[in-house]
């Protein structure tokens, strides 16, 4: 079993170790395993357009479509898991006696549905008896009765040629598999099938959807037709997105885009088109999907059916953000413009997300950074960009207590793409979203930052708290610059770590030698006071800083006074970049 979500896990160095300050080095090479380790996107699409089974996509008996009236009953992306199960075998298991106990939870329901013994596939009657028939007893029996059938669906084996072979028809469950197979109906279609016979209203929705060769900022998605469903149970409609549910593309990216950078390291390297691998899966997120959050994935044909108090047309559908299951799993929501096309303003980029106060700072995030092959019209400008070792360093992740402030620097014109990946601290990073950024004018300057933080970033976060660092003076990760003023920075420290910790910091900036046609770090680290109170448990740095310009204050301890041990915990960007956030009052001498 495997995640079906795109995952950084391998490319993010979580040490956060301090480096020698020297310029930056040569890129690491890396590996096309490596490189090509995530999707572009996670979904393909399944249109009715060749489905051969027609049924009524709607009953006149049924009641109407109309948003939930208890929000309490509305399962939100913080509820569940994020990753989808992909079966890497399927095979038939063969359940006893003995391996069925009564069904009453959620649990119970999913394992009998898996142990349903393969001979029940040439009869309706016997295999919804099996699913549903002993769910009275059980914690919601109406949600378990469709949920045994989608959990049931989402192991069948439509892959295998022995599969495939077989004459396809509607009079059996293997009949309908054996459609699945051919591509002759689709998943939304046998679904609604089975609820039907086992009693469930459940209706067909056709509409839009940001699958398949999508990219941000595409306009015409006629060609990303989708089918789903809506199951009526608890007295409410609820979307069921069962092709997503049960399938899952590992391993596809969409090609024709140029990485300029990854975790801070130049990349330059074009993207390969792959077309990836389709595998069963069950993706918990898609069943009864809060439809405030599937509207950001899929779109319907009639309005009625976003199931939304106040709905969205399809020209607010094809311009809001494009964000994955992932950013809802952390309660996040865009504060900055909810789009997924953002046009840089003096060769800058702004995006704004917020995450819930009450685990916003466990959250880490991270990034890659592309542009679109041949948007420059300056071809050899563009090799000049690429080839820079100094160039990385593009992106600024800005912590600033539950927000994340996400400032992107432009050093040519061109279109670019921006993939965001986030999780909880000590978790792979899944892919959030993804971005299209558009320059028509460059950043004058465009200095690289000063450090590469990592998945660190600027700003305290979980790095910060694992090493007794609580309570920061200074909760975001960006401060405007005043020169020659003290500047004062504090944290109080946890019980155990007042009594070991030892602390480094260091200040450093990033120069352009004009001799050696590249950036370089240069470090003020002597002009960095730092002082450990251990009786008052408290650390305290202080500076003042002569000259205008972006500086780094990097944060790095250890439990022993040996200096290989030292770990980057926590960074902030001081700047007085005319560009840079003024929101923040800095607490001079505090």
């Amino acid at each position: 079993m495997g995640s079906c979500l795109s995952s950084r896990s391998a490319q993010v160095d979580t040490t956060g170790q301090n480096r020698p300050l020297t310029s930056d080095p040569e890129p690491e090479p890396v590996s096309e395993e490596e490189e090509e380790n995530g999707s572009d996107f996670l979904m393909e699409s399944e249109s009715a357009d060749n489905d051969e089974v027609k049924v009524d996509k709607i009953l006149s008996s049924y009641p109407n479509a109309a948003p939930i009236d208890d929000k309490s009953k509305l399962k939100r992306g913080t509820e569940i898991k994020w990753t989808a199960q992909i079966d890497d075998d399927v095979g038939d298991v063969v359940a006893t006696e003995s391996d069925m106990p009564a069904i009453r939870t959620q649990k119970d329901v999913d394992r009998h549905a898996r142990q349903a013994p393969a001979e029940l596939n040439s009869s309706f009657n016997d295999l919804i008896n099996y699913l549903t028939g002993d769910l009275d007893q059980s914690e919601r029996p109406e949600v378990f009765r469709a949920r045994a059938l989608m959990v049931w669906l989402s192991v069948q084996d439509v892959d295998s040629d022995h599969v495939k072979r077989k004459d396809g028809n509607t009079e059996t469950p293997e009949g309908y598999l054996t459609l699945l197979a051919q591509s002759r109906t689709t998943y939304s279609t046998f679904f609604l099938v089975l609820c039907r016979k086992a009693n469930i209203q459940c209706t067909q929705i056709e509409g839009i959807c940001k699958a398949g060769n999508y990219q941000p900022g595409d306009r015409n998605l006629g060609n990303v037709n989708c089918v789903w469903n809506a199951i009526y149970v608890e007295e409410a409609w609820h979307i069921v997105h069962p092709f997503w549910i049960c399938r899952c593309i590992v391993g596809k990216t969409v090609g024709g885009w140029i990485k300029l950078e990854a975790d801070g390291k130049a990349i330059g390297r074009k993207e390969k088109e792959l077309i990836g691998v389709m595998k069963n899966a069950f993706e918990e997120y898609y069943f009864m999907t809060n439809p405030a959050e599937l509207v950001y994935m899929c779109h319907p044909s009639e309005e009625r059916w976003q199931l939304l108090e106040k709905t969205i047309t399809q020209q607010q559908f094809l311009d809001q953000a494009y964000v994955l299951p992932p950013f809802f799993g952390l309660g996040m929501v865009m504060k900055s413009r909810d789009a997924c096309v953002y046009e840089a303003k003096n060769g800058e980029v702004k995006i704004d997300i917020e995450a819930p106060a009450k685990n916003a700072n466990a959250i880490n995030m991270w990034y890659e950074f592309l542009l679109k092959e041949g948007s420059n019209e300056k071809s050899l400008e563009e090799q000049f960009l690429l080839s820079m070792e100094s160039m990385p360093r593009l992106v600024a992740m800005l912590r600033c207590g539950e927000r994340w402030k996400i400032r992107v620097r432009f050093p040519i014109e061109g279109t670019y793409k921006l993939r965001l990946y986030g999780a909880p601290n000590k978790t792979p990073l899944l892919l959030l979203g993804e971005f299209r950024l558009d320059c028509t004018s460059r950043r004058k300057e465009c200095i690289p930052l000063p450090i590469d933080p990592k998945v660190v970033g600027f700003g305290p976060g979980p790095a910060a708290d694992v090493s007794g660092l609580l309570f920061p003076s200074h909760r975001n990760g960006i401060y405007p610059l005043s020169k020659n003023k003290e500047m004062r920075f504090t944290f109080h420290l946890e019980e155990e770590a007042s009594k070991s910790v030892q602390v480094t910091t260091d200040l450093i900036t990033s120069k352009y030698v004009k001799g050696k046609g590249q950036f370089e770090q240069h470090s003020l680290k002597s002009s960095v006071k730092t002082v450990v109170n251990r009786r008052k448990r408290e650390l305290s740095i202080t500076f003042a800083i002569a000259e205008n310009g972006e500086y780094a204050l990097t944060i790095s301890t250890t439990k022993t006074v040996s200096s290989a041990s030292y770990r980057n915990v926590c960074n902030y960007l001081v700047s007085s970049d005319t560009t840079a956030d003024k929101e923040t009052t800095l607490r001079a001498g505090h």
